[in-house]
């Protein structure tokens, strides 16, 4: 921690990853149970030399430095109140002759938790708001169930293998697995397929079913014995997300009892029911396909949500949300790897190894943690903004947000065409999330481009020299718009006048006539020049696609306004036969009538699907 980002802090409030004590001669004993709650929950900054005071927080100073950070750091790193030895990041800031101590707690391997007090698992805490609370049992419970070697899934049940399997399950199972993985099911037994994919182990000279086997295929009996809750609760609402509240009924809903392998085809079936279908046909194949368009992520968040959540837990159940606008998941267990990870391909530890590893062996599960990946990649090609997840580390639990919003806007669009500069398609995404959203970060990059972390970092690097964007911290990874543009937005929002009027940079030249108002929509005689000028046109040409009927102010009322918005661009210069110059749609007009023609396309889809 910065001296700058103490005093900004200092003029807020104590939150989930800051805490300030006074400790100006000693440690005070609740600053070990702050450090319980960073380690179980996702770290934190402790602070000493804080005075809290009606109204705010002031600095005091720690007066005995050398032994207030050497009793507190000799603490933490011998056990002697704590479970765990803690290994923190600490430093020193001095503000106008007082010194205060900063300690970055970082969040505990999951091994490790929970992190007590004085022996006593009792004694464990976590950080929610501004507070450190006593875990619950059942919180505890959580974090030892995660925290064991050998995965929940994993274990043997003491349960008849020829009894509590539900054979119309396991049918299915070896059907699609055939399918997948030829040659490789040579037996007519079921029970010894499951043997030989370690759902069914030997211990003591006889055969078990895991947990897993329980869960994927087990007869309805057993497996309610396991998991006394529904697997999942699939509600539809037929109406807009705004209009939800906890008093409103859903329209329909499934509730799910059953082992994973039914519970997954009741869930597809459920959702096709409600989905948009519209028919196509592949040009190269000519097979149909008729899939809906948002069906690539809600598979996978579907799939995610059945073989993630915590099995353990029976006092919360999932929940999946379908609105005309949105989809919504909600898992009891949170994701082991951060926000950031979680869009890198690449293996990842998971709460149910064998139950993931089922899936993926017939193709319903991401190979190689591409999941959350494949959910973002099938948002981002519907042109919607990215998926909104909350990893819950607290709480303990996984939400994600399928929000069926345009990133791109023709007002954003119309916005951007005049920036002074030319922006790919990856940084025209980056810009337009940022104009909604007031900040990004690099995770949030990643999800609307699809790019590595590397290459990320790299585009952010590029808007930064074209002084669209800045870091809001010095090295940091965390960005918002560039100074001079923070005055053209509101609360998020593009004033787009102020944008298309003045560019991004005070470099940008304003090819606009004295008077002349920067384009903020489209008039309907705009869009007859917009949709005849992807070939070359000349000015009487563009006059005649449109039904004005005064040739002499076409072009100032018309022509020049599409000009000065960047919208479409004369092909060289013919100074001395004007009337002879040509102009066609700049790579922003292309952009702008390919949306509008792609949002009239979905438009005519949800009227045939009425």
């Amino acid at each position: 921690m910065t001296k700058d980002e103490l005093l900004t802090r200092l003029k807020g409030f104590e939150w989930n990853d800051v805490e300030f004590k006074l400790a100006q001669r000693g440690v005070p004993d609740d600053a070990y149970s702050t450090v319980s709650a960073f380690a179980n929950t996702s770290g934190g900054w402790l602070v000493f030399g804080i005075r809290q005071q009606t109204g705010g927080f002031s600095i005091e100073g720690v007066v005995e430095v050398d032994k207030v950070q050497n009793d507190f750091l000799s603490v933490i790193r011998s056990r002697q109140k704590l479970n765990h030895d803690i290994s923190v990041a600490e430093s020193a800031i001095e503000h106008e002759g007082a010194h205060v101590l900063t300690f970055y707690v970082p969040e505990s391997q999951r091994g490790s938790k929970p992190v007590y007090l004085k022996g006593d698992i009792r004694q464990s805490f976590i950080r929610r708001g501004g507070g450190d609370e006593r875990c619950t049992h059942a919180e505890i419970e959580r974090m030892l169930r995660d925290a064991s070697a050998r995965r929940y899934d994993a274990e043997p049940l003491d349960l008849d293998p020829e009894r509590c399997f539900d054979g119309r399950s396991i049918r299915w199972y070896r059907s699609v697995f055939n399918r997948a993985n030829p040659g490789k099911d040579e037996t007519a037994d079921d029970l010894k397929f499951l043997h030989d994919w370690g759902f069914v182990v030997e211990q003591h000279g006889k055969l078990l079913p895991t947990r897993a086997a329980i869960l994927l295929f087990g007869a309805d009996a057993y497996f309610r014995q396991i998991l006394p809750r529904m697997v999942v609760d699939f509600q539809f609402y037929g109406s807009k997300v705004s209009d939800y509240s906890p008093e409103v009924k859903w329209d329909d809903r499934l509730q799910a009892e059953e082992n994973l392998v039914k519970t997954w085809q009741a869930v597809t079936s459920f959702f096709f029911k409600y989905s948009e279908r519209p028919f196509g046909v592949d040009a190269v194949t000519l097979r149909r396909s008729d899939d809906p368009p948002s069906y690539v992520s809600f598979r996978e968040a579907a799939i995610n949500l059945l073989i993630h959540q915590d099995f353990g837990d029976h006092t919360r159940t999932p929940v999946i949300r379908l609105f005309n606008d949105q989809s919504e998941f909600f898992n009891p267990g949170d994701a082991f790897a951060s926000r950031e990870l979680l869009l890198d391909p690449g293996d990842k530890e998971v709460r149910n190894p064998t139950v993931v590893n089922a899936f993926r062996r017939v193709g319903l599960s991401d190979q190689g943690g591409t999941g959350v990946g494949a959910i973002f990649a099938g948002w981002r090609k519907l042109g919607f903004i990215p998926p909104i997840i909350e990893n819950d580390k607290t709480e303990k639990t996984f939400r994600l947000r399928l929000q069926k919003i345009r990133l791109l806007t023709e007002e954003q669009l119309l916005a951007q065409a005049r920036l002074g500069v030319t922006l790919s398609d990856s940084e025209a995404a980056v810009f337009a999330y940022l104009i909604r959203k007031g900040q990004i970060d690099i995770a949030d990059v990643k999800g609307l481009t699809g790019l590595s972390g590397p290459r990320a970092i790299e585009l952010v690097e590029r808007l930064t020299i074209q002084k669209l964007l800045m870091p809001m911290q010095p090295g940091g990874h965390l960005f918002t718009l560039a100074d001079h543009l923070q005055a053209r937005f509101h609360a998020g929002e593009p004033k787009i006048a102020d944008v298309a009027a003045n560019g991004p940079t005070g470099q940008v030249s304003d090819s606009r006539l004295p008077g002349e108002t920067p384009l903020e929509t489209l008039t309907a005689e705009q869009w007859m020049v917009i949709n005849g000028a992807e070939s070359p046109r000349s000015l009487h040409e563009l006059w005649k696609l449109t039904t004005h009927k005064l040739r002499k102010t076409f072009g100032t009322e018309f022509l020049e306004p599409l000009l000065s918005a960047g919208l479409l661009r004369p092909i060289g210069e013919n100074a001395i036969q004007p009337h002879n110059q040509l102009y066609i749609l700049s790579d922003a007009g292309l952009k702008l009538k390919a949306l509008r023609k792609q949002s009239e396309a979905e438009r005519q889809d949800q009227k045939n699907t009425k």
